[in-house]
């Protein structure tokens, strides 16, 4: 039943009130992203010849609408609302139904020609996450780590597993190494392309093994300066064959973990198979793999980007050893420039020697992501070199007479 009075309306208004203050800021989205988010909007629709069915399907919509820019608004870094707010509604432009997995209405009300709807409206945070990365938007307010993918293949036809690092490293891609790339650029990460590493004659005899632990994999991987390294191998098999005598069955089995390369920390790992079937044994073969790689890809993307955005999201406590204060005009112009970074809080210099000096800070987000920050500032006369990044800790030479 409709109730048409200026009562229901301020109840409405009031409810939301309460419901918008004890629901928790959307931007808990950048730190502990999830799969779904749930949020309560109001939506309102005109009606136009005591039309209040279209009415209230047009304010049913309109409150989608704004549940969903909601959620992305949430996404997106403060900082980078000016440079993506028209690319943000150019995109969602009708495809905001895609990420709605479902809805209630909690109160409804007819207000003179206004039909008035509050909606619970249920979002998928991993889809609209994935949408935002590939349409180029969470990109630029987020920070997506580097990945360095180290999966060795073994197909039908080889007497043992490919692998592009160590002396017999392969000359040409692998189908789950092209899909894990190719997939997780889609989402929005940036991938390390091997075939175009300086560094790769330094890791031939040390590391040839097909199988590395994960010691080995983040060694690799600072090396390379990776943030995440995805490990591990892909195999393929025929099965059973259950169709014509000319078509034959495949399975692809891809198995890998992520880790950090600052921590060492295992962020994610997955194992996961595909199957298919070809006349053509080579071109099955290679279908599946590709396959099970693009599913590990998926698999993956979400949770490294959400340990990944986690972690940034977190005010860490971080101690900069800073050499050449000798210059002492050098490190005052350093600590000022710090001070005007906006994630860095409560920042004091523990010691002060001749040549070194030691600066404790607060900072939302871990030393990598601090020293990201450094080496895009301009020092104008002063430049800085980064020698050592760990999780909480940084050292940095000055150089005094830069231009």
């Amino acid at each position: 039943m409709i109730v048409q009075s200026n009562a229901i309306a301020k109840c409405v208004t009031f409810i939301f009130g309460i419901v918008f203050l004890f629901t928790p800021s959307l931007n808990v989205f950048a730190e502990n992203p999830s799969s779904t988010k749930s949020v309560m909007v109001i939506g309102t629709g005109r009606i136009y010849k005591e039309d209040s069915a279209s009415a209230r399907k047009h304010a049913i919509e309109n409150s989608l609408v704004s549940a969903v820019e909601r959620v992305a608004v949430g996404l997106i870094s403060p900082e980078s609302y000016n440079r993506t707010f028209q690319k943000l509604n150019e995109a969602l432009d009708n495809q905001t139904s895609k990420f709605v997995q479902d809805y209630k209405v909690l109160a409804e009300a007819k207000i003179n020609d206004v039909y008035k709807v509050m909606v619970q409206a249920n979002i998928s945070v991993a889809d609209l996450t994935k949408f935002l990365s590939t349409a180029g938007i969470m990109t630029e307010g987020k920070s997506f780590p580097k990945i360095l993918i180290l999966v060795s293949e073994q197909n039908l036809e080889d007497t043992s597993p490919k692998y592009w690092w160590g002396p017999r490293g392969v000359v040409s891609k692998t189908f789950s190494d092209i899909a894990l790339a190719e997939t997780l650029k889609h989402n929005g990460f940036p991938v390390i392309n091997v075939r175009q590493i300086p560094q790769r004659a330094s890791l031939v005899g040390k590391y040839n093994k097909p199988d590395l632990d994960k010691s080995e994999a983040v060694d690799i991987g600072r090396i390379l300066k990776a943030d995440v390294v995805i490990f591990g191998k892909a195999t393929v098999e025929r099965t059973q064959n259950v169709m014509e005598n000319n078509v034959r069955s495949f399975k692809g089995v891809v198995s890998v973990r992520a880790v950090r390369t600052d921590t060492g920390e295992e962020i994610a790992a997955t194992t996961q198979s595909s199957v298919t079937a070809n006349a053509n044994e080579a071109v099955g073969a290679g279908n599946t793999l590709s396959a099970a790689g693009t599913l590990v890809a998926d698999t993956l993307s979400d949770r490294i980007l959400s340990a990944w955005q986690k972690e940034e999201a977190q005010t860490n406590a971080i101690e900069i050893v800073v050499e050449g204060t000798n210059d002492m005009t050098s490190f005052e112009k350093f600590i000022r420039i710090i001070k005007e970074i906006p994630s860095v809080n409560n920042l004091q210099i523990k010691e002060l020697k001749a040549k070194q000096a030691v600066v404790a800070l607060e900072f939302k987000g871990n030393a990598k992501k601090l020293a990201d920050t450094l080496m895009s500032r301009s020092y104008g006369s002063v430049g800085i070199n980064i020698y050592e990044v760990s999780k909480n800790h940084l050292r940095i030479g000055l150089i005094s007479g830069s231009s």
